[in-house]
Order: C-alpha cells, then sequence, then structure tokens
C-alpha cells in the first residue's frame, strides 16, 4: 500500500514540477513558441501520463481491496 501511495505522490509532484516549468518556459520566451517551450510541454504531457498510470494503478489495488473485503464479508455470514 505504501508502495503505492509513494507512486502516485511521486508522480504527483513530477507532474506539478513539469507543469511548474511550463509556465517558467512560456514566461521566459514571452509567451512565443520556441524549442524551449515545445521540449517543456512535452515532459509536462509525459508526466501527466505517468501520473494518470499511477492513478489507475492505485484504484485497481483500491477495486482489489474492496472486492477481498466484500468475498471476507460474504464468507463470514
Amino acid at each position: 500500500m505504501d508502495k503505492i501511495v509513494d507512486s502516485v505522490s511521486n508522480a504527483y509532484q513530477e507532474f506539478a514540477g513539469a507543469a511548474a516549468n511550463v509556465l517558467e518556459t512560456k514566461e521566459v520566451s514571452g509567451g512565443e513558441k520556441t524549442a524551449a517551450t515545445e521540449a517543456a510541454l512535452e515532459n509536462f504531457k509525459q508526466k501527466w501520463e505517468l501520473f494518470r498510470e499511477a492513478c489507475d494503478q492505485a484504484e485497481e489495488f483500491v477495486d482489489f481491496a474492496k472486492q477481498m473485503i466484500e468475498c471476507k464479508k460474504g464468507g463470514g455470514i
């Protein structure tokens, strides 16, 4: 469980950092499209996908845990 929470937390931190980098890069470029802004956006997209994957894995774990709890409840009746 801790590993899953850490994974989501780390992915979120990287995603938030990439978002901040996009804003900083855009500000430095004066809002113009440059190689640096494109690279920052691409990195942002990658971090977004990794964050989504981490969230999906956490959701799968929660669903599995719920099923296990329901099975134990049903088996004890």
